[in-house]
């Protein structure tokens, strides 16, 4: 079969025998048992497809959890004032806002913040916590990021501030020294859930909170929250990730969560929530504050109960995104696809000084999709140069950007698999090109 591309695609050849065990031992068709053997399924999985299973905790008795729950525990009985810093994507924003529920619920004394793209720049850093600590923060929470912020959070340790960081980016040695990272790129024990985004990771660490500390909030309504987070995020919807996905969906009503049901209103969708739904409508809707100056939209909006404020959060960020629509369209028109096939590059890497820069990730992602290979899109920013990364399946991207970092060939980048964003100087870029 031929692609739209032009490019040949053929079925993967699969063993006959192991076909028919499946359709015998599970009653499988055809077609899903050739499927299932494709993709590999693990025992939880296979059991997925036609039964019902329950969602547990894989972390109860990771030890990482444990004491990073005692970390906040203590914070809450001391009634310290804590600080939530979340990413300005998706992912990043659910996380805040699940914290920002769980907080109000126990009415704990705690602020939030989530940079600006172009003011403060990506995740912890030192600058934006000179500014923060002016707040007097005991505890800030960094989720979606801190994985490399050794010198931010070296900071805090001289201020006698402590931190927990939540977060599923590359993480390098010397790790951070922060009072306890949860992250399972730091092979300690639970490597294996690399493939979870924050919003997960964040979910089942309030789940276990919830068991040790009296709250209103029920966690599992906010599931949605996670499988909303894993799609925007580009994380597979495999593994434990199938069974939030399946769950989420069967249990979620979306007349209980009224920034969802203002959205899909505004946005004229009538049938029922699907996963195309939060990956090409809700997502590039909650994303837009963050790529135009509205970074903190976005978790108000997913933390708020205020029907007057959700209409009007829903409204001006579904404007925003027409706004980003129409800017990144003039950015595509503007791009030689032709010359960048004849480069026939195996990573692309595509540099222009006047893209926004919160929209280089999806240019990115458009570039990735159309040739089906890693892209980086590179704008300018003041004296600085900033990227984003967008990858396939078999790069990890993520990995790249950690060893440019090691390098010194940027100075400063992190990401995981599928994404990565980074910082560096103009007269490096041509060693970056060919290091990558």
């Amino acid at each position: 079969m031929i692609s739209i591309l032009g490019r040949n695609w053929e079925q993967k050849k699969t063993n006959q025998n192991s076909i028919d065990k499946l359709k015998q031992d599970y009653d499988f068709s055809e077609v899903v048992s050739k499927l299932v053997i494709s993709r590999k399924f693990d025992p939880i999985e296979l059991n997925s497809i036609d039964n019902n299973l329950y969602l547990n905790n894989v972390f109860s008795n990771n030890e990482d959890f444990k004491k990073s729950i005692k970390l906040v525990i203590q914070a809450i009985n001391n009634k310290e004032n804590i600080c939530i810093l979340g990413d300005y994507d998706v992912d990043g924003s659910a996380a805040t806002s699940l914290f920002i529920r769980f907080f109000k619920s126990i009415k704990h004394p705690f602020f939030y913040y989530i940079p600006d793209r172009e003011k403060d720049g990506y995740g912890a850093t030192k600058k934006l916590f000179k500014k923060l600590i002016l707040k007097k923060p005991k505890l800030i929470i960094m989720v979606d990021c801190g994985s490399t912020s050794n010198e931010a959070i070296e900071f805090l340790n001289e201020n006698n501030i402590k931190s927990l960081v939540i977060d599923h980016h590359e993480i390098n040695e010397p790790l951070p020294k922060a009072n306890m990272i949860i992250n399972p790129k730091k092979d300690n024990g639970y490597i294996k859930y690399d493939y979870l985004c924050a919003t997960s990771l964040v979910y089942f660490f309030l789940d276990l909170l919830s068991q040790k500390i009296t709250t209103k909030i029920k966690i599992s309504d906010y599931l949605i929250y996670v499988l909303l987070a894993t799609v925007c995020d580009v994380m597979p919807i495999r593994k434990l990730n199938r069974l939030i996905a399946l769950t989420a969906l069967k249990n979620f009503d979306i007349k209980k969560n009224l920034a969802f049901n203002e959205l899909l209103n505004l946005s004229s969708k009538k049938n029922k929530l699907n996963i195309n739904d939060l990956g090409y409508l809700v997502g590039p809707i909650l994303n837009a504050g963050g790529r135009l100056g509205k970074s903190d939209y976005a978790s108000e909006l997913l933390s708020s109960d205020c029907l007057k404020n959700i209409i009007t959060k829903s409204k001006e960020l579904i404007k925003l995104n027409e706004k980003r629509k129409i800017v990144e369209a003039l950015i595509i028109n503007e791009i030689d696809f032709k010359k960048i096939e004849n480069e026939n590059k195996k990573i692309i890497i595509y540099y222009k000084p006047n893209i926004n820069e919160g929209l280089i990730g999806i240019i990115a992602a458009r570039l990735k999709d159309y040739f089906n290979k890693p892209s980086i899109v590179i704008t300018k920013s003041n004296e600085l140069l900033k990227g984003s990364a967008r990858s396939v399946s078999n790069y990890n991207i993520g990995n790249a950007i950690k060893k440019s970092l090691n390098n010194n060939i940027i100075i400063a980048g992190g990401g995981h698999n599928m994404a990565a964003g980074f910082t560096l100087k103009k007269n490096n870029l041509n060693d970056f090109e060919k290091f990558i």
